[in-house]
């Protein structure tokens, strides 16, 4: 029987510089009203979650629900001091 024998070489990669993007969300004023008075009635939550699920008769749909935090993988678009994660 023969081993194989497997070599790996780590490194370490320096952090890359993050660059501001164009925002992936932009709404008009009057949406921006509608939301304030919608966080004005509930002051535990930080802002409105966007997202894009699949069903539907075309295959998918938004979805809008209240956020207390970001998450991990979630981009924050901050439009006239409200904040919305996508």
């Amino acid at each position: 029987m023969s081993a194989s024998l497997v070599r790996a070489t780590v490194r370490a990669v320096s952090k890359r510089k993050l660059q501001p993007t164009r925002a992936a969300l932009t709404l008009t004023p009057s949406a921006v009203n509608k939301i304030k008075q919608l966080l004005k009635d509930k002051p535990e939550h930080v802002g409105v979650k966007v997202g894009v699920r699949t069903r539907g008769c075309n295959g998918l749909s938004y979805t809008l629900e209240y956020t207390k935090t970001k998450g991990d993988s979630d981009e924050e678009v901050i439009q006239d001091a409200w904040s919305a994660v996508v």
